[in-house]
């Protein structure tokens, strides 16, 4: 039996992300080598005019309707004059009117994905051309995994394509691979990349989905799901290029939403929901959000 190859790409943009690398993230994904059945982008607050004019090319080029069943093919994705076009995907545009936070704008564009399949992408980096296929038969042919992400590779400049990123990759973003890998890595640091996760909605909302935990929305999410007996894993292959521009000392630092900290610093934040206690290896402690009590993996 086949898997069902429809996904979702859940995205969010806010006022400051530069409006070229906006496009290039789009372009890449619009272009998988099986493509999404729909986008969803999630506006965190009100955009620049021309953040605006990226969504409406795309918006005039991509389908209104309910997408087709099946989307693997490649057929017709540029008019004779240039322009995208894209009937059979479907581009949902979420619009919030005051910004919310990485967090809170998933957790809004989760409610607007229709499949069960959920590649997340960021608005600055690039997805390899067959990155969603890869995981897509990976998923397959283990489907007891709940969360799949890969290797990223960090870049320096302007590269809007992946040829171009290529020639700028300056170090790799590795993560274990197997679940019993993973077992032992989440207790000191975030075992999924989370800018190259697809994930199970189900699973996810089944954990909570993404929860009050500033700079750590992903970190926190998969230590619920992790808790709730959900299978994590990873594929060693490459499948997102990341802008790292203007970030030194890139490798052996965690980027959380539009934050990069030093892993050093990191420890694993867990909501007191998750019933972790210090018979596990942990130790509590207090975070300065006061929103949020958590627990640290030691």
């Amino acid at each position: 039996m086949h898997m069902d190859m429809r996904y979702s790409v859940l995205m969010s943009v806010y006022n400051k992300e530069n409006p070229e690398y906006f496009r290039a993230a789009l372009n890449s994904i619009f272009h998988q080598t099986v493509p999404p059945t729909e986008v969803v982008l999630v506006c965190d607050g009100p955009l620049t005019a021309a953040l605006d004019t990226v969504i409406l090319e795309y918006e005039d080029s991509c389908s209104k309707d309910t997408p087709r069943s099946t989307r693997t093919d490649m057929d017709n994705r540029v008019t004779p004059d240039g322009k995208l076009n894209m009937p059979g995907t479907v581009f949902r545009v979420v619009r919030l009117t005051e910004n919310q936070g990485l967090g809170k704008a998933l957790n809004e564009g989760l409610r607007h994905c229709t499949c069960e399949w959920i590649a997340r992408m960021d608005t600055d980096d690039l997805a390899a051309p067959n990155r969603c296929e890869r995981q897509l038969r990976y998923l397959e042919r283990h489907p007891d995994v709940d969360a799949l992400s890969g290797t990223i590779a960090e870049f320096q400049g302007d590269a809007l394509d992946v040829q171009m990123a290529e020639k700028a990759v300056t170090s790799y973003k590795t993560v274990p691979q197997t679940p019993e890998e993973i077992s032992g890595y989440i207790k000191q640091r975030n075992p999924i990349n989370h800018p190259c996760v697809m994930f199970k909605k189900s699973s996810v909302e089944l954990s909570g989905g993404y929860q009050p935990c500033p700079y750590f929305e992903d970190y926190d999410l998969w230590v619920r799901m992790y808790r709730d007996h959900a299978v994590l894993a990873n594929l060693s292959d490459t499948l997102l290029y990341m802008r790292v521009n203007g970030m030194h000392q890139r490798r052996n630092r965690v980027r959380k939403g539009n934050y990069l900290v030093p892993e050093s610093d990191v420890p694993i934040w867990v909501s007191e929901s998750c019933g972790i206690s210090a018979d596990d290896g942990c130790a509590g402690a207090d975070q300065p959000n006061a929103e949020f009590h958590a627990k640290i993996f030691i």
